[in-house]
């Protein structure tokens, strides 16, 4: 999950995502983290261009740093673009009752998940939850991450973020399980004409991640899946459409420039519900 607001943007420069990926492990006192108390030092260990704060090493993180090392390669050729990649700085909490003393000390208004990406103090970061889900939650956060350095927060919009963080978070076939089943009973028997909660249109109402529930996750994810199938048409406007949010310019709808190009593109999409499409 991504919150950005009226928060400031990093302005460093940038970090080639290529370099090898060495491990070093120092010891640090950073007060501004909020993690532990002056007589209890915060372990920050470099994961090239992602920087780990906390207590302890979470037992799952030397398994998902693979899966992170790769990530902006994947994400470079699921948008067939070079992408930009930034420091970011990720807190680990040892359990869900620190998170939330610091959310609430720090983003009082901020949804109580198990973690966020932010943008404060020019530092891009990560707050996330040593637990069950650690995994998925690091690897949607560090696409959110690398998104935000990508393509801005000013016109890249919130669903095709989600998306594709919901995306390349886990498996197809994991996703598809969570996501699809959502998707089809809220279809039923109807084939023919798209439930209205999934139609981009209604997606791209949607700016504030306090008004996304599991079925705008889902549908999000599902258009996400659609758009990175090269054999649509549809494929070859989402790029345009990318490529001018990273060039500065006003993209516009997504939908409006598909209902243009391709007149039958919620058609398409229709089909490819059931359909396996772009693989990671």
């Amino acid at each position: 999950m991504v919150l950005t607001g009226k928060q400031t943007e990093y302005t460093g420069d940038n970090v080639v995502s290529r370099r090898s990926w060495g491990k070093r492990l120092i010891v640090a006192a950073m007060p501004w983290l909020g993690l532990t108390t002056q007589s209890q030092p915060v372990l920050a260990s470099q994961k090239d261009w992602l920087y780990f704060h906390y207590e302890q090493e979470p037992v799952a993180l030397p398994e998902v740093i693979a899966s992170l090392k790769s990530l902006p390669t994947r994400l470079s050729e699921y948008y067939r673009q070079e992408l930009t990649v930034k420091p970011v700085h990720v807190l680990v909490f040892p359990n869900r009752q620190s998170y939330l003393r610091h959310l609430d000390r720090t983003l009082p208004k901020a949804p109580r998940r198990t973690s966020l990406f932010i943008v404060r103090g020019g530092k891009p970061t990560i707050l996330i939850v040593d637990g069950e889900r650690f995994q998925q939650d690091l690897v949607h956060e560090a696409v959110h991450a690398v998104n935000y350095a990508t393509f801005g927060s000013g016109e890249f919009p919130l669903w095709l973020d989600e998306g594709v963080a919901e995306w390349f978070e886990d498996s197809e076939s994991r996703q598809e399980k969570i996501h699809g089943d959502l998707i089809r009973g809220i279809m039923g028997d109807q084939r023919q004409t798209l439930a209205v909660p999934l139609k981009m249109s209604t997606l791209e109402r949607i700016t504030s991640t306090m008004r996304a529930d599991a079925m705008v996750y889902a549908a999000s994810w599902a258009w996400c899946r659609f758009l990175g199938d090269h054999s649509t048409a549809c494929h070859r406007v989402w790029l345009r459409y990318l490529s001018d949010i990273q060039s500065g310019i006003a993209p516009g709808k997504l939908s409006h420039r598909l209902s243009l190009a391709v007149p039958n593109y919620e058609e398409l999409f229709l089909r490819s519900l059931s359909l396996k499409t772009a693989s990671k």
